[in-house]
């Protein structure tokens, strides 16, 4: 017997992410330490957005942000890092 699919629900490895269902373990944990596995998941975050309906325009708006993101959460560790231990001894720039 089949199992009926909500075809609306969010299908795919990204599914759950975000959700209140997620696991709370980080399941790309060991991605980060293999390349070929970073590429892999890329390829298919790509996929999913482009079957969702983003045109190329849009996968690279949504590059742009997680880069943006990313940047940010890196400008605030480092803020806070200077906070607690001091300013770098790197030069400025």
């Amino acid at each position: 017997m089949a199992i009926p699919v909500d075809s609306s629900a969010p299908q795919g490895p990204l599914a759950n992410v975000g959700s209140d269902t997620a696991p709370s373990v980080r399941p790309y944990a060991q991605a980060s330490r293999d390349p070929r596995a970073l590429h892999i998941l890329a390829k298919t975050i790509y996929r999913e957005l482009r079957q969702g309906g983003l045109v190329e325009e849009d996968v690279m708006s949504v590059a742009g942000e997680l880069l943006s993101l990313v940047a940010g959460d890196m400008k605030d560790r480092r803020k806070a890092c200077e906070t607690t231990i001091g300013p770098s001894s790197r030069p400025s720039r």
